[in-house]
């Protein structure tokens, strides 16, 4: 389909042949995993500008900053945290509330991920949770990638249900008269169903897996997390700036200081405060993540630039024919399957201009087709693990442990999850928005 729409426009340039034997390129070596993946993305990135697709003046204008900054900030907090014992004790806490049951525990955590994807953004969760998980792991000795597989899942499914939780939602809320409560009245119900039908799924994928393994309940119950906190008072910094830096997330519509500037601003306070070695702590930041995603924005931006992304959207909107209900379910599903292997936010940022012109074709209300693009373009994150931020980051996560989350491994259970998700989405917006 990608191809065949293309070809349908009969203009097919060498720019056009170039970018595509880029990406695929590029894309084979990261699913693969022939390359780390931060340099087939970079390389990738740098063929982009060699062959003039993009000067490097444009390529840097694709490079989303705000992200990349949230994501750098964050990690800089999340290092300093580690050594507070924050993450060792609320680890504890988790393993002794569940008694250490690793199903529980995969329950639990997967609920808060979703609960702060919704509420926070879903980057910032995983950058919360992914260590935790790590640590919890860790202290009972099981395979962390089931829970982190399930935490990747329920941060774009719990970041689906607002304005706020996911990058898609927050671009549909600003080029739209879409408000906060809009996003919750619409997604949320069909969110809540999403996450049932998702852990009945992960049931299936890991419940037997996970409960063959003993746990020994004597050492679970001689677990003492305060010991956890060496420094009470270090501890405490951390707990006020990171505390701090969640409330300016969430109040960012009232001071309007951008997520990366908050980020990075947090991190760097919190370094000063409690007299951190940059040297030491920026070690920890992972760069390779980072890069990935420059990378990723520039090969993206090239689609962008040679109008590829652009020629399938207006390829399909033809199936239409003044149809809201039809290009409803063709936004949903387009949206899906293309953020399952791209980036979502460079997707979104050219659909809501898509939408925008079908929008004056179809007449009536139009509602539907936002949902239909916030529901796939989120939900279609699942799929792979390029297709949303939180999935690149937990993956770059894992790369210093021994469980590598590979991306074979990952689609064998986010993929069906995708396509089950999505094929409720597609149920939900018929039924609501054009049979009753």
């Amino acid at each position: 389909m990608f191809l065949i729409s293309i070809a349908s426009t009969g203009v097919i340039t060498s720019e056009i042949v170039l970018i595509l034997v880029i990406f695929i390129l590029t894309f084979t070596l990261i699913t693969t995993e022939k390359l780390p993946n931060a340099i087939a993305a970079m390389v990738g990135a740098f063929l982009v500008v060699a062959f003039h697709i993009l000067s490097q003046e444009e390529a840097v204008e694709f490079i989303d900053f705000d992200t990349i900054g949230l994501l750098c900030g964050m990690m800089i907090m999340v290092a300093i945290m580690r050594k507070s014992g924050l993450f060792e004790y609320i680890a504890i806490k988790g393993i002794k509330i569940t008694g250490g049951n690793p199903w529980k525990l995969l329950v639990v955590l997967s609920v808060v991920t979703a609960v702060l994807s919704a509420f926070l953004d879903n980057v910032t969760t995983v950058l919360i949770i992914v260590p935790l998980t790590l640590a919890v792991s860790d202290t009972i000795r099981i395979n962390p990638l089931p829970l982190l597989i399930s935490e990747i899942l329920f941060s774009n499914i719990g970041g689906t249900a607002t304005l706020i939780g996911d990058p898609p939602n927050i671009m549909i809320g600003g080029a739209t008269h879409l408000e906060f409560l809009d996003f919750i009245a619409n997604n949320m119900p069909v969110v809540l169903l999403a996450s049932v039908v998702t852990f009945y799924l992960l049931k299936l994928f890991y419940y037997k897996k996970l409960t063959r393994r003993k746990v020994d309940k004597e050492k679970i119950n001689g677990f003492d997390e305060t010991r956890a906190i060496k420094d009470k008072k270090f501890f405490v910094i951390n707990l006020v700036v990171f505390s701090l830096v969640i409330v300016a997330f969430m109040t960012h519509h009232i001071h309007e200081i951008s997520m990366a500037s908050l980020a990075l601003g947090g991190g760097f306070i919190l370094m000063m405060v409690t007299r951190q070695e940059p040297v030491e702590i920026l070690k920890e930041v992972e760069w390779p993540t980072l890069f990935f995603f420059i990378g990723l924005f520039i090969i993206v931006g090239g689609l962008e630039k040679t109008g590829i992304i652009g020629m399938i959207a207006d390829g399909l909107t033809g199936f239409t024919e003044g149809n809201t209900a039809i290009a409803t379910q063709l936004i949903l599903w387009m949206s899906a399957l293309s953020t399952t292997f791209i980036n979502s936010i460079p997707y979104t940022a050219t659909m809501i201009s898509v939408v925008e012109d079908m929008a004056a074709g179809l007449g009536g209300d139009i509602d539907p087709l936002w949902w239909g693009l916030s529901l796939g373009a989120c939900f279609g994150g699942n799929g792979t693990l390029i297709g949303a931020a939180a999935n690149i980051i937990v993956a770059g996560f894992t790369q210093k442990t021994r469980f590598s989350l590979k991306f074979i491994d990952y689609m064998k259970v986010g993929l069906p999850v995708m396509f089950i998700t999505v094929a409720i989405a597609s149920l939900y917006l018929y039924l609501r928005y054009f049979l009753f």
